[in-house]
């Protein structure tokens, strides 16, 4: 016996609204290695745990992800991912230029006082169906995949928005008008030699008080908050650029590349040259400005 349900929806009503959504990649990987504090600036990225686990942290907030959870990484908010040591983090994720949301920027698919880890339950195998598809379609260079990935892709954002449950999250300003105003300084001034000493004189606070106290906000020390940047900014420029390691390294102010090489590896448990071949391989590097310019087109 089979029971014909037919729609009574107008096709047309699209809760997106008119986009000119671009799907820019779609990534899917298995890795224990950690990446470092990074920021968007003009994407919105979705991330599905398709097994293991990790630990995010995202805009200041520690999270704990498992097979099933969708991570979203809003245009511009810093976020770091590091995988579980034993079981690792298995992973799709795929990039979204011209998204539009009502009442946010550009390229922000959740509000700030929404969770940006979804947990997906009963739609998860539909959801890690739609990555796989849209990978497959993409890696393959299927005849018509950009279309298709296209409607997969707006299939993709009506769920997270309308058919998985978003949870508030109490939003504490714990950041006092000094500590902001150093942060942004950081932000700002990573790729420079700062030291804590000028990081405590932006905050107008002694160095022992201004260390405690930013360690208790973020987690770790003012150094190593420095050096997640540096880190994160060359994992991006690794995978998103032809730049040589020497010239990565001199954007990012290090003094020689062996200080640079020695540091990125024992953040990431590999030298940069293997990370990039990890990530995009042995040859595709070499034409990574091309293909970015190319992607970013409109």
């Amino acid at each position: 016996m089979a029971v014909v349900y037919y729609n009574k929806q107008n096709f047309s009503d699209n809760p997106l609204g008119e986009q000119k959504l671009k799907l820019l990649y779609v990534c899917r990987a298995e890795t224990k290695i950690p990446t470092a504090m990074h920021a968007h600036d003009d994407l919105l990225e979705l991330q599905f745990i398709s097994g293991g686990k990790a630990h995010i942290r995202i805009d200041g907030h520690a999270y704990s992800v498992q097979a099933g959870d969708v991570v979203v990484y809003n245009a511009g908010v810093l976020h770091d991912e590091a995988a579980d040591l034993v079981c690792g983090m298995k992973f799709y994720n795929c990039a979204v230029k011209n998204f539009h949301a009502p009442l946010l920027p550009e390229n922000h698919l959740l509000p700030h006082d929404i969770k940006p880890i979804l947990h997906a339950g009963k739609m998860a195998g539909i959801v890690e169906k739609i990555f796989q598809e849209m990978f497959e379609q993409i890696s393959q260079k299927k005849i018509s995949s950009g279309v298709i990935s296209f409607h997969l892709l707006n299939a993709l954002l009506v769920i997270l928005l309308k058919q998985i449950p978003h949870e508030k999250i109490f939003i504490q300003d714990k950041f006092d008008a000094s500590l902001r105003k150093c942060k942004k300084f950081i932000d700002e001034n990573f790729t420079e030699n700062i030291s804590v000493a000028e990081m405590s004189a932006v905050a107008n606070m002694s160095v022992s008080g201004f260390s405690h106290h930013f360690k208790k906000v973020f987690g770790f020390s003012p150094g190593q908050y420095l050096i997640r940047l540096k880190i994160g900014r060359a994992q991006k420029l690794l995978i998103g650029s032809d730049k040589s390691i020497t010239e990565i390294s001199m954007e990012l102010g290090y003094d020689n590349v062996s200080h640079f090489n020695n540091q990125f590896k024992k953040f990431v448990g590999t030298s940069p040259q293997n990370y990039r071949k990890l990530w995009v391989g042995k040859e595709q590097f070499k034409n990574l400005n091309h293909i970015y310019d190319e992607v970013m087109k409109n």
